[in-house]
Formats: structure tokens, sequence, C-alpha cells
């Protein structure tokens, strides 16, 4: 008799659990709204930079004579951008 009643709690508690273990079945938007460098060997989130396309590197200096980095699309060393310019932006962060 218990089997008849405590069968039936335990797949409706089973359930309940479930429910909430499930992920949210829409997916997701990245948006793209960084660009990196990589500094010492880890890379570092900076904002978008706007590049032209171009025959050049895209640069960004931190600061006033500040050091100077290529810039990435992606956390990966083949996903450089191109600029227009030879110049680096200077980034005030």
């Amino acid at each position: 008799m218990k089997t008849k009643v405590l069968l039936p709690m335990l797949a409706f508690i089973c359930a309940i659990g479930m429910a909430f273990a499930t992920t949210n079945l829409e997916p997701e938007i990245k948006v793209q709204n960084n660009d990196y460098v990589l500094i010492d060997g880890s890379w570092e989130i900076i904002p978008e930079q706007n590049c032209e396309q171009g025959s050049n590197t895209c640069r960004v200096q931190f600061g006033q004579g500040g050091p100077i980095y290529d810039v990435y699309d992606e956390m990966d060393l083949q996903t450089k951008k191109n600029s227009s310019t030879p110049d680096p932006t200077v980034l005030n962060l």
C-alpha cells in the first residue's frame, strides 16, 4: 500500500526538481562590443575600436607616451584587426 502512494509522490517531487534544473532554451545572442589586447601573456578587454579596413595593423596606446599594443577581434592571435592608419588610437582608461 505504501508503494502505491510513495512512488507517485517521488515522481511528482522529481518532476518539480527537474523543472527548476532546466536551462534557458532560448538561444543567447552574444553582442561583440569588445576588442582584446595581449599584455604580458594575458588577454585584456578594451572597448570596440573603430579601425577601418586597410593594410596596417590596428593598434592602441594606453595614455600619451604609453605602451602600444596590437588589437584583436577575439582572444586569438589569428584575429588581428586591420587599420587604414599606422598611428595607434590613444586610450585613456
